[in-house]
């Protein structure tokens, strides 16, 4: 199997946010804009409600369940689940499929599902933007991604993971790291510093368990 190219990934998903006019998180997929494509993004429900469809038609009776991208002539449609549980899930799965849309995939394989899901993680949650924030004091953690990055319980230990590699230097950087980081420079030194709260958060979290 050919390897995933996680760092064209990674660069698409930095200069895909070098295109927006908010630099904030947490990043709201359905507010992505892309320079060559227009892209409308709908729910299953919705669009059953307007077309007289089915969900199960829209879902191949359940397999592709979460979402994905219908692609004809110049109309690019991404479609959700609304009935996902976690919102979080519903941001991976939209930032998934744009993933596959800004990296040109044209067919369903492991590789391109590995670089969509990478993308996915870079766009919602960058890694240089990580670093920078533990440089600055931040303890990441599950809570605290999935709290300031509204990204899933999975993602964010992904994140982590990722993240432990980035530290040790490990891992792949691009020529638009520093540009990222002084475009969120405002979150990460002042609005979302780490503080104490997340500790409490921490600890009520664990106490659940006992």
């Amino acid at each position: 199997m050919v390897k995933p190219n996680f760092k064209r990934a990674k660069e698409e998903a930095y200069k895909t946010l070098m295109l927006q006019e908010n630099f904030s998180f947490p990043i709201n997929p359905k507010n992505i804009k892309l320079k060559e494509y227009d892209i409308k993004i709908i729910s299953f429900q919705e669009y059953a409600q307007k077309t007289n469809l089915s969900i199960n038609q829209l879902t191949s009776n359940g397999n592709t369940n979460d979402g994905y991208t219908y692609i004809k002539n110049n109309n690019i449609l991404i479609f959700y689940n609304e009935d996902i549980e976690t919102e979080g899930r519903k941001t991976w799965t939209i930032s998934h499929e744009l993933g596959h849309i800004v990296l040109n995939h044209t067919t369903q394989c492991d590789k391109n599902e590995a670089e969509a899901n990478f993308f996915a993680a870079q766009l919602l949650a960058p890694q240089c933007v990580l670093k920078d924030l533990v440089k600055n004091g931040a303890k990441i953690t599950p809570l605290y991604l999935s709290e300031k990055f509204k990204i899933s319980k999975e993602a964010s230990e992904n994140c982590i993971n990722t993240l432990g590699k980035v530290i040790d230097n490990e891992f792949i950087t691009t020529d638009y790291d520093d540009i990222v980081i002084q475009l969120f420079k405002p979150y990460i030194s002042i609005d979302y510093s780490y503080d104490s709260y997340f500790d409490e958060l921490e600890d009520r979290r664990k106490s659940f368990y006992f």
